[in-house]
């Protein structure tokens, strides 16, 4: 605690370490709860509904589809199925959110577009003398 009160810029340095942090874990935990509300949607459940039935009707558990080796392999097939769906579903939502973001704020003019506009511009301060090449 004594370093980072005698050297501000490292204090500052760990703040702003810690903030990151913070934010990767909020971030981390958002797509959590997203991934865990998107499981439950009625696409995921339907793919994993087909996804269930489909691992039960595999030629090996034909014989006994209500066995137990079949049921635990029909719900391993449906959480996974759930959770590709889910991750899809994210997927597009957030490329649905960056197309609207980048249809509100429009695509940024090319340079050839900036440059005059930029170049009229009067200089700041002392710079504003002539130019000696």
């Amino acid at each position: 605690m004594a370093t980072l009160e005698a050297d501000p810029q490292a204090a500052a340095d760990a703040y702003a370490f810690t903030a990151f942090q913070v934010a990767q874990q909020a971030v981390g935990a958002y797509q959590d709860d997203a991934l865990a509300l998107l499981g439950r949607t009625a696409e995921a459940e339907a793919e994993a509904r087909r996804a269930y039935r489909s691992e039960q009707g595999r030629p090996w558990f034909q014989h006994n589809p209500a066995g137990a080796d079949a049921v635990v392999a029909a719900t391993k097939a449906a959480d996974t199925a759930r959770e590709r769906v889910a991750e899809y579903l994210l997927a597009a939502r957030l490329e649905q959110l960056r197309e609207r973001s980048a249809a509100r704020t429009g695509k940024p003019a090319s340079w050839t577009e900036r440059l005059p506009a930029l170049a009229a511009r009067p200089l700041d301060g002392d710079a504003s003398g002539a130019v000696i090449a």
